[in-house]
């Protein structure tokens, strides 16, 4: 968000001094680290040795760490930084919350809002001309939380915290960044909290459902994860190498991201663009690119051979019962006499099916299957007969690269065929048909 603000300033003209920590003494960069305390007068020193008139905060952390914590980060840094603003006469000081943040946040179980509710506090108790910002969800190049959700997006199977009906206005970081500067450049006091979101309300899974098609991908096998279990998902997640997905990101998620009165139409002068118009204009950027782009003529070939996997599996089982042995493997496995001719039956009737459906008309939900059945299959015999897990011929091993084979065709997966440009010559060709005519 600071790199967009940053931008966004320059191209009208303004002289940005940016701050962060790790930065060393320039022209136009300031070292910062809101962890390390700064008297208000030692910080109005350097706003006036830097002519500055006015300050945008945009640090913020979702989690707390080691050498980052909530109090200082959002709360005592910040405070400083506004009392020492009003020291050496700053004109405005724009503060970048979080949506959420309210009369109840301090009564919230949730640390992140609490200490943003005190810098706000902080802000209007100085003599300052302040403005605070809430936005929705931002998204955009660079934001980490956007990343996340694409990752997400991309799985085959995409979890859904509840039943993913959890109402959003995700706001776009360039137009963000637009209403930020707008209330920097405003003659008028801005004096007052700005709710902020995007132009069109979504749910959580009409989000991912929009990152989706933004990546170029079809339809999603959708998985409703019940909130205790995803909460505590986001609990063990805390402890990975990550600082975006934790507790209180689902709190936030859980309440709804959604703004009492948008503020972003009356900033920007129109209205702001939609989720699906924003994520067309900047495609979004998974962590980790899960897309896999398949050509007709190989997507052909691996169905067809996967067809012919479960379709000859399911003839040989049923016409040579004696000859393949199927009903002494499935006695080994517990299915022995009318037991073993129902499994018989319906293992039969369902790789039939797949492989069927896998030449007709694929879709996630074939896929899914597949998987699961290659699993189920695989473990059961594993389990009844290990003998076979050390066969020199692999015959349990062998299911990996059918897995794999159908796994890439799931990430491969479209809606429609992928389209093929036409050739420059065919194009030359038509014009000059539509010419002649």
């Amino acid at each position: 968000m600071g790199r967009a603000v940053s931008r966004a300033l320059r191209s009208r003209g303004h002289q940005v001094v940016e701050g962060a920590r790790g930065l060393e003494e320039a022209r136009h960069t300031m070292p910062i680290d809101f962890m390390v305390p700064v008297p208000p007068t030692a910080w109005a020193r350097r706003l006036r040795d830097r002519h500055v008139d006015a300050v945008v905060n945009c640090v913020g952390i979702l989690m707390p760490t080691q050498g980052q914590t909530f109090e200082r980060v959002h709360t005592a840094g910040p405070a400083e930084l506004f009392r020492g603003a009003a020291i050496a006469g700053v004109v405005r000081v724009v503060q970048v919350s979080a949506l959420g943040v309210g009369d109840d946040a301090g009564s919230l179980a949730t640390p992140y809002l609490h200490s943003k509710l005190l810098a706000e506090e902080a802000l209007a108790a100085t003599a300052v001309d302040g403005a605070v910002v809430r936005p929705s969800l931002v998204y955009g190049p660079g934001s980490q939380s956007a990343a996340l959700f694409a990752t997400l997006a991309s799985l085959p199977v995409v979890s859904l915290p509840g039943l993913g009906g959890q109402r959003l206005q995700p706001i776009h970081v360039y137009e963000l960044a637009e209403a930020i500067v707008r209330l920097v450049e405003r003659d008028e006091p801005v004096r007052g909290v700005f709710e902020l979101g995007g132009g069109d309300t979504v749910t959580y899974r009409e989000m991912l459902a929009s990152y989706r098609a933004a990546l170029g991908l079809g339809g999603a096998v959708w998985l409703p994860v019940p909130m205790p279990l995803m909460a505590f998902g986001a609990w063990l997640a805390e402890a990975l190498p990550q600082r975006v997905f934790c507790r209180d990101t689902i709190r936030l998620l859980g309440r709804g991201l959604v703004p009492a009165g948008n503020a972003m139409a009356v900033l920007l002068g129109r209205t702001p663009s939609t989720l699906a118009h924003g994520l067309a204009t900047t495609a979004p950027e998974p962590l980790v690119d899960l897309r896999v782009v398949l050509s007709p003529a190989v997507a052909w070939l691996l169905r067809g051979a996967l067809a012919f996997m479960w379709i000859y599996t399911a003839l040989v089982s049923i016409l040579l019962q004696q000859d393949s042995g199927v009903m002494t493997l499935l006695a080994r496995c517990g299915f022995a006499g009318d037991a073993g001719t129902v499994a018989l039956i319906g293992s039969c009737t369902l790789n039939t099916g797949l492989g069927l459906v896998l030449l007709w008309r694929p879709s996630p939900w074939v896929y899914a299957v597949q998987c699961g059945a290659v699993v189920g299959y695989t473990a059961t015999a594993a389990f009844h007969m290990p003998e076979l897990t050390i066969d020199h011929c692999g015959p349990l091993v062998k299911n990996l690269p059918v897995l794999g084979a159908i796994v890439v065709l799931w990430l491969g997966h479209r809606e429609t065929p992928a389209r093929i440009p036409t050739p420059a010559w065919g194009r030359l060709d038509n014009l000059g048909r539509k010419v002649n005519t």
